[in-house]
């Protein structure tokens, strides 16, 4: 009998953790987005080239989907970096440009950019997916000499369960974002108005 309430007892404090986790998901609560990590790939293409580069303005569009926040299944997924994702966007450009030894501040190459579309997809029973749009402009000695809109898809084996679905979907993010970033390093309209 005494065992049998001690296992009660024990079962009180598990059942009391599990259920208060489950009411934070619940109520929305916002996590910030996992650091970018640069790619080697990108990185390697950046290298090639051999001007540098400084960096403008990224900004977004105020009513953008996913200008500040990403909702995941009730609760959101915020920007590590400045007030929104235009900003993880360029700080992104920022790290890869940074490693491969062609950020200069000095540079009269400027790469700027508009966040017009970031999401992710977190509902699905089987597969998720997210998308990121951006239009970068290349400007040198202030004129324009490249703007073109580049957009990535991505998407992932995932669960129905939320407690699977939600951080998978969060570390997808920065994958998606090397992959938008990708797409302008191989563009060779993009890397001919770097020289």
């Amino acid at each position: 009998m005494q065992s049998m309430r001690l296992r009660s007892r024990a079962r009180a404090p598990l059942s009391l953790v599990v259920l208060l986790t489950m009411a934070a998901l619940a109520t929305g609560c916002s996590t910030p987005a996992p650091n970018y990590r640069p790619s080697l790939d990108n990185v390697e293409a950046i290298k090639a080239q051999a001007a540098t580069v400084a960096l403008g303005a990224f900004s977004v569009p105020a009513m953008a989907p996913g200008a500040t926040a990403i909702s995941l299944r009730g609760s959101s997924m915020v920007s590590p970096v400045g007030a929104d994702y235009a900003a993880y966007l360029g700080d992104a450009l920022r790290q890869e440009l940074q490693l491969a030894g062609r950020l200069d501040p000095a540079s009269q190459v400027v790469v700027s950019g508009v966040l017009l579309k970031n999401d992710i997809a977190a509902g699905g029973f089987s597969t998720n997916s997210g998308e990121i749009e951006a239009r970068i402009a290349v400007h040198r000695a202030s004129q324009l000499r490249h703007e073109k809109t580049y957009r990535a898809e991505l998407s992932w084996e995932s669960s129905f369960i939320g407690a699977i679905a939600i951080p998978k979907a969060q570390q997808q993010y920065p994958v998606l974002v090397q992959t938008l970033l990708r797409q302008m390093f191989s563009d060779t309209s993009f890397l001919e108005a770097l020289k």
